[in-house]
């Protein structure tokens, strides 16, 4: 079983890709480390496999589930700790729980 799976994989930002045809396979139990200097593109192919963003082209799967099709139940099944304390420093913390809360459908 592929535990993610990427082909042909796009990221553009105003015309300019940050992230340029990535095709990954990794397979169940398989450990993967992900490096690269800054501005790589390396923050941008984790969040679009954690479903945070969308492709501009490509196809992602996580444990055999289409990203396109079901990111609630990738969300669902995965853990991502990130470097920095908050996605987005300028929320205040309520507002924080309040956005993942409704990313990962919690009540």
């Amino acid at each position: 079983m592929k535990s993610v799976f990427a082909r042909s994989l796009f990221k553009s930002y105003d015309g300019i890709n940050a992230v340029d045809g990535i095709d990954l396979d990794v397979d169940e139990g398989q450990i993967f480390g992900f490096l690269g200097p800054n501005g790589a593109g390396k923050s941008t192919v984790i969040k679009l496999l954690t479903t945070l963003i969308q492709p501009t082209s490509g196809k992602i799967s996580v444990l055999e589930i289409d990203a396109a099709k079901e990111p609630l139940s990738i969300r669902k099944k995965i853990g991502v700790v990130l470097q920095q304390p908050s996605y987005e420093p300028t929320l205040s913390v309520e507002k924080s729980l309040e956005k993942y809360g409704m990313m990962w459908d919690l009540d």
